[in-house]
């Protein structure tokens, strides 16, 4: 094949090879189609001139030809350049949206992380809540309900800083101790508070000498009233986030239900074991302590005397003045035996108007001298609105070696008790030996 025919073909690779080296314009398509046209020109001379049928009218024609061809064929390549292009810039866009997708995806996975820690703490807090509730249900003594709370919570928020927590209670609800900036501020404004930095904080100026503090605080509310605050202070400022306030707060409305429930219990117990009109020790706690007394004062050989006390003509009070006076006049008596008597002492209703003392290591004789105080002052108290004297009769006995058991002790009180009813009141006798 001569070279005028085979040539065309060669511009096909070429215009593929520019192609896919690079963009190409229209002035450069031009400029270069033309310069590939004279070089055709030139290697198919030969061949157009060697054959002398055609002349040398087939020469410009073979010329143009061939700078049409070409034009044609960069033509297509320039188009097929800007279309390639244009699927290169769609490439790039979708490259870049899925980058910023990628970006937003990664950050709402640490979004999502952060969130499953939080929530995995949060989690793990309310199970140890748990377990500090299922704790406090079990304890009924207001001060083990809290020792308990300020172990359990200086758990809760333990860290890599010092942390000291503390229950403080109120003598009286809505009554701080005086001198406790952060007591009187809880009681004023009955929410949480947190301090992060106990040198700035010019709320509370008790702690401006305590700068290395960050502390939380939470009321604790009884009926509406502030019954104490719980505190946890760490050494390091800035410590404490709101999230460990919530936190505490969640643990003092739990802290208040235990103090509550401690509060009530004492109240039955103390209804339990006391009388309700006088405060002295219900009979049935008397024959309790007055067995483990006289058991221990016949094991070990030590002392015990015991007393018996009742109202001269208490009926005639209760006549004259009414049953609600007579209470009164009760409660007068109880108040000045149990200002008379030892801390160790126990006293009791015994029944009625009888009022029985019991009393550890005391002789015969000292519980004598003890009791016949009381009398006299009984005798010289003028009691309630109309000022009424009363009198008491009294009896008093010890252990002894001849007695077997407590019936020997209670029937030796009750024998000088009715020998000073007999002899005519208002008077104290020892039992004979």
């Amino acid at each position: 094949m001569q070279t005028l025919y085979y040539f065309p073909v060669l511009a096909i690779p070429i215009v593929f090879l520019l192609y896919y080296s690079g963009p190409l314009s229209a002035v450069g398509l031009t400029v270069f189609a033309t310069l590939v046209g004279t070089l055709a020109f030139i290697f198919s001379a030969g061949g157009i001139y060697a054959s002398r049928d055609l002349g040398s009218i087939v020469v410009p024609v073979v010329i143009l030809g061939h700078i049409a061809w070409f034009w044609a064929l960069f033509w297509l390549a320039e188009i097929l350049v800007e279309a390639q292009n244009e699927q290169t810039h769609q490439v790039l866009e979708e490259a870049e949206k899925l980058e910023l997708r990628s970006l937003d995806f990664q950050h709402q996975q640490k979004e999502i992380q952060s969130h499953s820690r939080a929530l995995k703490e949060r989690i793990s807090r309310y199970q140890q809540i748990r377990h500090f509730t299922n704790e406090l249900a079990i304890m009924l003594k207001l001060n083990e309900v809290q020792e308990q709370v300020e172990i359990a919570v200086h758990r809760l928020f333990a860290g890599p800083h010092h942390t000291e927590s503390r229950l403080t209670l109120f003598s009286q609800p809505d009554l701080p101790k005086d001198g406790d900036s952060l007591s009187d501020w809880m009681v004023k404004h009955r929410t949480p508070v947190l301090i992060s930095d106990t040198y700035q904080d010019l709320r509370f100026p008790e702690y401006r000498f305590k700068k290395n503090l960050s502390i939380i605080a939470s009321p604790i509310v009884r009926e509406e009233q502030v019954a104490g605050i719980l505190t946890v202070e760490c050494e390091k400022p800035d410590h404490w986030t709101q999230e460990d306030l919530r936190f505490l707060s969640d643990i003092s409305n739990i802290v208040s239900l235990a103090l509550a429930n401690a509060v009530y219990f004492d109240k039955v117990e103390t209804l339990a074991v006391k009388d309700s009109l006088t405060g002295l020790f219900a009979r049935y706690r008397f024959d309790e302590r007055v067995e483990e007394e006289f058991s221990r004062a016949k094991a070990y050989g030590s002392t015990l005397s015991l007393v018996m006390f009742d109202l001269d003509h208490f009926k005639k009070v209760n006549d004259t003045w009414g049953h609600q006076y007579g209470d009164q006049v009760l409660q007068a008596v109880a108040k000045v035996i149990q200002s008379q008597t030892r801390e160790t002492d126990f006293c009791a209703r015994y029944g009625g108007e009888e009022i029985a003392v019991i009393m550890p290591l005391a002789s015969l004789e000292n519980a004598y001298q003890i009791a016949d105080r009381i009398r006299k002052n009984v005798e010289s108290s003028r009691i309630g609105e109309h000022k009424v004297q009363v009198t008491l009769s009294g009896g008093v006995t010890s252990v002894q070696s001849p007695m077997k058991d407590l019936e020997d002790l209670v029937h030796s009180v009750d024998q000088a008790l009715y020998q000073a009813k007999e002899k005519g009141r208002n008077q104290v006798v020892k039992a004979s030996s």
